[in-house]
């Protein structure tokens, strides 16, 4: 088995989150793709190992709704724990991705976490961007309730992706949309 498959499955332990990986991936993928990026296919796959950690939590966080303030130090050690089982599955991970998965929760100016990276780069911002574009427009699969429109979802967004980043990131969902067959 390849590391694709051993998160895969590792990641099934949470079918949500398998689906959210999933779906930033080819998001991430979309994106770097017409930014030219040379390195988009490890960029993608950073993406779909960015929330490995998440399956080391209590299975009722996935869903609750508020968050308690005592939850938020397991929340935001999640890429931490992303690093930690990515260096279980796959000991030799390139740096490179490992950088990517680790600082996918980073902003610019320091705001985010794991580590308050002042600019964090490129490559992260985009993971980050399609990572909060996907929770915020798929958040009823997770918390009860309708889901938040892609223009709620993208204003998110722009409060840390560079205009590069938001100008992919909304032709990607503009393409995608309008070849959505209608119901």
């Amino acid at each position: 088995m390849d590391v694709v498959d051993i998160a895969k499955k590792t990641l099934l332990i949470y079918p949500l989150v398998e689906g959210h990986c999933r779906r930033v991936a080819n998001l991430t993928y979309a994106v770097t793709s017409l930014l030219h990026m040379s390195n988009h296919k490890k960029i993608t796959l950073a993406a779909y190992l960015h929330d490995l950690g998440k399956t080391t939590w209590p299975p009722e966080l996935l869903t609750k709704f508020p968050i308690e303030p005592s939850d938020w130090a397991v929340i935001t050690a999640h890429p931490i724990a992303s690093l930690n089982i990515l260096d279980e599955i796959w000991p030799k991970s390139p740096e490179f991705i490992n950088a990517l998965v680790r600082g996918h929760h980073e902003r610019p100016g320091g705001g985010g976490y794991p580590d308050g990276l002042q600019e964090p780069a490129l490559e992260m911002l985009i993971i980050g961007a399609c990572d909060v574009y996907d929770a915020i427009i798929n958040r009823h699969e997770f918390i009860p309730g309708e889901a938040l429109s892609s223009e709620f979802a993208l204003s998110q967004v722009e409060q840390f992706a560079p205009v590069q980043i938001m100008d992919a990131l909304t032709k990607v969902i503009q393409k995608n949309t309008s070849t959505m067959p209608s119901a």
